[in-house]
């Protein structure tokens, strides 16, 4: 679990977005799986021709971070609900996996914290979702269609009872973030995903992010 307390003074909140009393429910964020590993990390390699990915930026537990993705139709209503948990899920491109080629959701990330994130070349802005964060291993992963949930679908609300089903899939399951950060390090030697020394982006959590500091 990544714990963001230590974050808290380097994030500002915007008033209509919601932490406090949150209800059990949450939705869904889609991310593209790295075909070259077997733990569900973001595509790093652009090995799927849609971009070298930033997000989910597990490093310092957060969506959007960089890039901004879904913004208008999942993370802004997100921030501005009630709901706890963004889900994040993937299409397994791990060719002798059981569930190669099928979406599954491979963990999610409690809403605690946003960050307002200053897009320096276009002088626009973005918000990023901040929180504890949770990833399994594909076997461990829950396939969408057990939900009733279409392939196709992107983003989707879930309520208080699929919520639950889903919780209680992953409750006994091994949170396996640390090894993804490890993952993410092994694939993305050249460190195109991360903007610590951009100079088009001024990362505020250079001394604090996981990718630094776990060895």
């Amino acid at each position: 679990m990544t714990d963001n307390s230590e974050f808290s003074k380097k994030v500002s909140l915007k008033t209509n977005f919601l932490f406090e009393n949150l209800e059990e429910k949450g939705r869904l964020q889609y991310f593209f799986h790295s075909p070259s590993s077997r733990l569900p990390i973001r595509d790093v390699l652009n090995e799927q021709k849609r971009g070298h990915k930033t997000e989910p930026h597990i490093e310092i537990g957060a969506e959007n971070y960089i890039t901004r993705c879904y913004q208008s139709n999942n993370i802004i209503p997100f921030l501005k609900s009630k709901e706890k948990y963004l889900f994040l899920f993937t299409t397994c491109k791990v060719k002798d996996h059981k569930y190669y080629n099928k979406k599954c959701i491979v963990g999610f990330i409690s809403k605690k914290k946003s960050l307002k994130i200053l897009e320096n070349q276009s002088n626009k802005s973005h918000y990023a979702v901040l929180g504890d964060t949770h990833l399994f291993f594909f076997n461990d992963s829950l396939p969408i269609n057990l939900l009733g949930y279409k392939e196709g679908i992107r983003v989707k609300k879930v309520d208080e009872k699929e919520t639950r089903t889903i919780l209680n899939h992953f409750k006994d399951k091994s949170n396996i973030i640390h090894d993804c950060i490890k993952e993410i390090k092994r694939l993305d030697k050249k460190n195109i995903t991360c903007k610590k020394d951009s100079e088009n982006f001024e990362c505020k959590f250079k001394n604090q992010c996981l990718r630094w500091k776990i060895p």
